[in-house]
């Protein structure tokens, strides 16, 4: 009995660590047309919100980065200026 408790016991220890493994991946930078198009959807998305102007670039910045992080990108520091 007691080696069966050890045994799962180890084993749970094990599965753990090769599972927290599998979660660090390594995020990528997201191309900047992608990025572009995901300010464009966000300031659809701050103009139906009705955000002001004072709060649109940290509305925008969130926006971004949440969309960029759902898809597996690194996030961006700073909104690009079109053109």
């Amino acid at each position: 009995m007691k080696k069966i408790i050890l045994a799962l016991a180890v084993l749970a220890l094990t599965s753990n660590a090769a599972f927290a493994q599998d979660d660090e991946q390594e995020l990528m930078d997201a191309s900047p047309e992608y990025v572009m198009s995901l300010v464009a959807q966000c300031k659809n998305d701050a103009s139906e919100d009705e955000i002001s102007a004072s709060e649109m670039n940290n509305y925008l910045l969130t926006c971004v980065n949440d969309e960029l992080e759902a898809s597996y990108y690194k996030p961006i520091k700073v909104i690009p200026k079109e053109g």
